[in-house]
C-alpha cells in the first residue's frame, strides 16, 4: 500500500463491522466495508424507525 494511501484507509461504519476499508471513491466518502453486507442493513435499520413513525399510507 502506497503511503498516500493510509489516510484512505477506514473503519466500517456498522455497528457490529470491525473490518477495515481502503476508499479509493472519487469523494472519499465511503462507510462500509461492503454495501451488501453491512451498508444495506444500516439503511433498513435506519429506514424502517422513520416509515413505522410516519404511519400507514394507501397505495392505489
Amino acid at each position: 500500500m502506497l503511503s498516500a494511501e493510509i489516510r484512505r484507509v477506514r473503519v466500517c461504519g456498522a455497528d457490529r463491522c470491525a473490518l477495515r476499508l481502503l476508499d479509493r471513491s472519487p469523494a472519499r466518502n465511503r462507510r462500509w466495508c461492503s454495501m451488501s453486507r453491512c451498508g444495506n442493513r444500516t439503511e433498513v435499520r435506519l429506514h424502517q424507525p422513520r416509515v413505522r413513525q410516519s404511519g400507514p399510507t394507501t397505495e392505489n
